[in-house]
């Protein structure tokens, strides 16, 4: 509380970094520095927004396996700490798709995509912020359609069953700890079941652009950003299969499900 009895949230604190490389938060290979931009950084700035300069560093790791691109500045920081600092009211600055825009297209592509089986399908949106999502794909028909969000009011309460078809946008690139987010999504999903995900991928020209790559933003929360070969190990640990569609969509599956086969075909 400051001294005019208004709130104040707590001062932004980030781990210190170690010079020395750290092991890939994906395959354990060791990772060293890349580069470091500051935590006002957003992806707005791909469209002409910048924020002023926070004063604080954030540093970020390249594995030279797998490619992850990774930031350990947050490791220490609980869900109180990513609400104030990352998930607060000022976040809609940076990324003003999220409330309707982004989870109305996604919708509108799940519901032609599975049309067929609306009537079939246990559907989970994990990382589903304010629940669009699933409420649109209820209004396209679908039977059962459910929003989990560890930092979302309303949606925290994690499911205790699993889904034919788990769909997760713009959420991976979130996760501080990747192979804990993945376990828990996995253990969401059926045996038979889809996991259909959008992340961006690190696109070809990556070792030209390095830290100018619009996609990274620690204002927006973009602290671990995926190469192909990265999600095929995360993954892969847990028995998926991993497939991409192309830089942004892809798809982990043990086996391909039925409901999901006319997406395969060529």
């Amino acid at each position: 509380m400051s001294m005019d009895g208004k709130d104040t949230a707590p001062a932004l604190r980030l781990r210190p970094t170690d010079p020395r490389p750290a092991p890939c938060k994906v395959c354990g290979a060791d990772a060293p520095l890349f580069g470091v931009t500051d935590f006002n950084r957003s992806c707005e700035e791909a469209r002409g927004k910048f924020l002023p300069l926070s004063g604080a560093a954030v540093y970020y790791r390249r594995c030279p396996q797998c490619g992850l691109v990774f930031t350990d500045a947050f490791d220490d920081w609980s869900n109180a700490d990513f609400e104030a600092h990352i998930y607060n009211g000022d976040y809609l600055a940076v990324d003003p798709d999220y409330v309707e825009t982004r989870p109305a297209n996604t919708a509108a592509f799940v519901a032609r995509t599975f049309a067929a089986a609306a009537d079939s399908l246990d559907v989970l949106d994990y990382g589903g912020g304010n629940g669009v999502m699933a409420e649109r794909l209820r209004s396209h028909g679908f039977r059962s359609a459910t929003t989990f969000d560890a930092f979302s009011q309303g949606f925290r309460e994690r499911p205790q069953r699993r889904f034919s078809l788990v769909t997760c946008f713009e959420t991976l690139e979130h996760m501080a700890d990747p192979v804990g987010g993945a376990a828990d999504i996995v253990d969401l999903l059926d045996e038979d079941g889809l996991f259909l995900f959008s992340t961006l991928a690190q696109p070809a020209n990556f070792n030209e652009l390095g830290l100018r790559w619009w996609y990274i933003g620690p204002r927006n929360g973009h602290i671990t950003l995926h190469s192909r070969p990265s999600l095929a190990r995360l993954f892969g640990r847990f028995g998926l299969n991993v497939g991409s569609f192309d830089d942004n969509l892809h798809v982990a599956f043990r086996t391909v499900p039925d409901f999901a086969r006319h997406v395969f075909k060529a």
